[in-house]
């Protein structure tokens, strides 16, 4: 198997077929490009779910990379239009691991999730040989909400407009610059690498999602594994529909341009939480929305019938049709750079 989330092949054949038994209050079951289930609790309220590793980087700090392990999850469980309320977490802890660094982490755990509202219900904490970092165990998030306000990739419509937030690789840059910071900065400019490093505390689109699901939306996914490309690939076919991008519409910070060049990969393609992309047919009152609460976003393209499939319109014209990254380039980039180094 491939480094990183398996593909959609073997989504298919092996897990898609194997879900366990059949229930009818099962909305939105385990989809390759959807990132929540949701169970219909009868009373006109859903139960969004979403599950994640628990992602620790001990050179970050722990308080650090907990904050940031926190972020995945409630990111993904924010792009139903439903905040995440309560989480249940399994600490697989490595035997490396101080009780002073469970303690920090555990307090960077706790001061992530009650800043966002979030309470833990449920878990299992215990040290064991054969474990060790980033992957620390399984982590979940629940969200109870309206039913009419729950949004899935599945729900963009022709003659909406395509908003994207932050900009791509956000990520794999900051994770880059915040892991490898000596190889860095010996590559790049100091305002340069301090911006990527800085970046580190924008790989959330909890906000953003919040902010634009009270205007209105109708799918939201964020750019995880295969970047902005692969989120609006994920989109159009789990709604089946094209996606037409244009060219002059997009846009890239500085930092992120200038560091993935330093490792040869493409930003468009390369993990990217904390950019969410969304599709509304209130583009711009979203974007404004944003704006307001500091947070860079622009419409970079719009729904269509058809597909499904997307495009990318070129400033000459000419239309390039995008494919799903498959693999994304961050992995082999920080494999390349942690061999070079050791």
């Amino acid at each position: 198997m491939k480094l990183g989330k398996i593909t959609r092949d073997v989504f298919d054949s092996v897990i898609y077929p194997r879900l366990g038994a059949k229930r009818p209050d099962v909305l939105v079951p385990p989809q390759h490009g959807v990132d929540v289930g949701a169970i219909d609790l009868g009373d006109g309220r859903v139960l969004v779910v979403k599950t994640d590793p628990v992602f620790i980087v001990p050179q970050f700090g722990f308080k650090k990379a907990a904050w940031f392990a926190v972020h995945i999850l409630a990111s993904d469980v924010m792009t139903s239009g439903i905040p995440p309320q309560y989480a249940a977490i399994d600490l697989n802890l490595p035997v490396s691991m101080t009780d002073e660094q469970f303690a920090e982490m555990w307090e960077g755990l706790h001061e992530a999730m009650a800043e966002i509202g979030v309470s833990v219900v449920a878990g299992h904490t215990g040290r064991y040989e054969g474990t060790d970092y980033p992957m620390l165990g399984g982590f979940t998030m629940f969200g109870i909400g309206p039913k009419e306000r729950l949004v899935t990739t599945r729900g963009a419509k022709p003659g909406d407009q395509i908003v994207m937030t932050k900009g791509p690789a956000i990520e794999a840059t900051a994770l880059l610059a915040n892991f490898y910071p000596d190889y860095f900065k010996a590559r790049l400019a100091p305002d340069v690498f301090q911006e990527a490093y800085d970046l580190y505390w924008q790989m959330s689109c909890w906000r953003d999602g919040l902010i634009a699901s009270r205007i209105g939306v109708h799918a939201m996914h964020d750019a995880t594994e295969g970047g902005v490309w692969g989120a609006l690939v994920e989109i159009a076919e789990a709604s089946g529909v094209k996606i037409e991008v244009y060219e002059e519409r997009l846009f890239v910070k500085r930092a992120v341009a200038e560091l993935t060049k330093a490792v040869g990969i493409d930003p468009w393609s390369s993990i990217s939480e904390g950019t969410l992309i969304i599709a509304t047919d209130r583009g711009e009152e979203v974007v404004e929305a944003l704006r307001k609460e500091g947070i860079e976003a622009g419409v970079i393209g719009e729904v269509k019938a058809g597909g499904p499939g997307v495009v990318l319109r070129r400033r000459g014209g000419a239309a390039e049709p995008i494919a799903h990254p498959r693999e994304d380039p961050f992995w082999y980039a920080f494999s390349k750079i942690g061999q070079m180094l050791h």
